[in-house]
């Protein structure tokens, strides 16, 4: 009976110790700094590390003051200890932690400054624009 009973204290303690998997993406910037968002929610400044539950595709969002912001959707690919069935072993009864870190670089382009031309064309649509307005506004 003590048998039984030190078997099963010890099983429980191994359930205890056994470790899980811990699931992060790491996105870094360059230049570094940028606020990033992933699918919608803001995460911190790169580089910056985001924890995840479930795999699939994110959508990443970084803006810098200075440089064009940039959106990319990344997969976040299955690997094979997290497939159906394994993911048990994986999760409960694999001892000790199993990291799955994900990557992801983006490259923020400095921001332009408009053209002489592409101001006009901006001027002649806000002026066409309120031509309709007053037109409309005088129709009635």
């Amino acid at each position: 009976m003590l048998r039984v009973v030190r078997a099963t204290g010890a099983l429980v303690l191994l359930l205890f110790l056994a470790g899980c998997v811990e699931r992060r993406l790491w996105v870094r910037t360059d230049p570094p700094g940028a606020t990033v968002r992933i699918n919608g929610d803001e995460v911190g400044n790169a580089p910056v590390s985001w924890r995840f539950d479930h795999y699939g595709t994110v959508l990443v969002e970084a803006e810098l003051a200075g440089h064009q912001p940039v959106q990319q959707a990344f997969l976040l690919k299955t690997p094979w200890y997290q497939k159906p069935v394994v993911d048990f072993f994986a999760d409960v009864l694999w001892p000790g932690k199993i990291k799955d870190d994900h990557e992801l670089a983006l490259r923020l382009e400095p921001e332009r400054p408009l053209t002489p031309a592409e101001i006009q064309a901006g001027i002649d649509e806000v002026r066409e624009g309120a031509r309709k307005l007053r037109a409309e506004a005088e129709k009635e």
